[in-house]
């Protein structure tokens, strides 16, 4: 590599002021330096290959006195690397796999040496369109052209192969990026676009002195939430299953089924006056804080939050709560806790059950990744109100809710 990167400055910087005889002698005794020295590190045939041919191009030149000589070079070694990985194609020994082996310390699984034997006809073509490039040049009179592809333009094309080959190697990667990029991206962009119509109309309620001046920031937000799973990565719509008995401005303590992060936002996609509690302390964070306040998100952490989401039902809001207290990781309802029904017993306010299905097709408890499932459909199914009977103990409804639920879950 040392010695192709020397080859061009010196050849034409001695046959420019000397001739091309004495850039010959020049190249011959270069080839017979590097030829011993790679001799001496090795010991083996391979390590005077190279050097072998700078002997013989310098002494050709010398004695033809013919500059075509020395422009061979950086073919001939194109064309016996060419050859060199067609042969280990052709014999299957594979030298990537050895040389990725031996980067790696390990091994190469059946996917990856998959992946490596077609990168092998990969590099044939590249060094095929290097080796045509390099005859084009020989075969043309104009020693500029030559002289710059042979010093730095075989550089900047194998650069560029060797960038797609690592686009290739890690494609699987490159796509989850992709993936993730647009459907966090998307979520960020709804978001902004709908920041400054819900702030205006959030202003316009707060001068005017409505009494919930948060719900047409909601609203807003609602209609950005639903763009958003209009697009979002993988799905391809949302069903909303509604009973009839749900009242239109009448409050509910909406107990939801919890498979993903993406059951909030889809929550207050169709539910506006919306509150719940979270646990996520970066929901607070500065620059977020002002937005999660007027979309309901109430600190779960410390103080009494049930107390809060109380104060909301009576003030005629409505609240979201998650009753398995996480996110189900089998898709299957887990048993719930007693925040909904003590708050359903106080309040005096009807728990309608939500069964939520899809979500965790697309983003999994456990990872931010975007999942490659495609054409997924999103269901909410919202059951009629229940309310706690007169004879009903806390565990019996809580059982009688979970029972309703999961006879839908199936």
């Amino acid at each position: 590599m040392f010695f192709s990167l020397l080859y061009v400055p010196i050849v034409v910087g001695i046959y420019l002021y000397f001739g091309v005889s004495t850039a010959g002698v020049v190249l011959s005794v270069l080839g017979v330096c590097f030829a011993l020295l790679g001799w001496w590190k090795e010991h083996h045939l391979k390590a005077i290959i190279t050097p072998s041919i700078a002997i013989f191009l310098g002494l050709s030149a010398y004695f033809s006195s013919d500059f075509l000589s020395l422009k061979l070079y950086p073919l001939l070694i194109s064309l016996l690397f060419l050859s060199y990985f067609t042969v280990s194609v052709v014999m299957k020994r594979y030298i990537i796999i050895r040389w990725v082996e031996k980067f790696k310390k390990r091994p190469l699984t059946l996917t990856e040496r998959e992946d490596v034997i077609i990168s092998h006809w990969f590099w044939i073509a590249v060094l095929g369109l290097n080796s045509a490039i390099h005859l084009m040049l020989v075969m043309n009179a104009n020693l500029t052209f030559w002289a710059l592809y042979s010093f730095a333009g075989w550089y900047l094309l194998f650069g560029c192969a060797m960038i797609l080959q690592l686009g290739f190697a890690h494609r699987r990667d490159l796509i989850q990026w992709g993936r993730n990029g647009w459907g966090y991206g998307l979520f960020a962009g709804v978001i902004v676009m709908g920041f400054t119509p819900a702030m205006v109309g959030y202003s316009v309620q707060l001068l005017t002195h409505h009494p919930k001046p948060h719900v047409i920031f909601q609203r807003v937000t609602a209609t950005m939430f639903r763009l958003f799973f209009r697009f979002a990565p993988g799905t391809a719509r949302v069903e909303l299953f509604k009973s009839d008995a749900i009242l239109r401005d009448t409050p509910y303590i909406y107990a939801a089924s919890h498979e993903s992060w993406l059951d909030y936002p889809l929550m207050g996609a169709y539910i506006t006056d919306l509150y719940h509690l979270t646990n996520k302390k970066k929901a607070f964070v500065w620059i977020i804080r002002p937005i999660a306040i007027l979309l309901g998100v109430i600190d779960g952490v410390g103080g009494n939050p049930l107390h809060q989401l109380l104060l909301k039902l009576r003030s005629k809001s409505n609240v979201l709560i998650f009753p398995e207290g996480s996110r189900s990781h089998d898709g299957e309802i887990h048993p719930f806790k007693n925040g909904a029904f003590s708050l359903s017993r106080e309040s005096g306010v009807p728990i309608v059950p939500v069964i939520i299905s899809g979500t965790k097709k697309l983003v999994q408890k456990g990872s931010m990744n975007w999942s490659s499932t495609k054409g997924v459909v999103i269901t909410i199914t919202m059951l009629e109100p229940m309310m706690i009977a007169e004879d009903e103990t806390l565990e019996m409804f809580k059982e009688r809710v979970w029972s309703a639920m999961s006879a839908i879950r199936g």
